[in-house]
């Protein structure tokens, strides 16, 4: 236990490694987005590239701040669950 708080601490452990899922389904998934983002992108004209390209730094950036919530409202959690567990009599 002690190990893993110090990890914590001293910023050794990173919670986004291992992330993606290393199953083919996504895979799959990850290289159609890929594929149809070319599409759209040959499709359409400088201004158009450039208009997508803020709309995906947009969404980049919201997701990154749901992520950032989510994580830490999840660690809350699971840091309740412990405490709950630990004071059970």
């Amino acid at each position: 236990m002690q190990k893993i708080l110090f990890g914590l601490y001293y910023g050794n452990i990173n919670p986004y490694e291992g992330i993606l899922p290393k199953e083919e389904e996504y895979r799959k998934a990850a290289d159609q987005v890929v594929a149809m983002e070319s599409e759209l992108m040959s499709r359409l004209d400088d201004a158009g590239q450039e208009l997508y390209r803020q709309l995906t730094f947009a969404l980049i950036t919201r997701d990154n701040i749901e992520d950032a919530y989510t994580y830490a409202i999840g660690f809350r959690t699971n840091a309740h669950i412990i405490l709950a567990c630990i004071t059970q009599e």
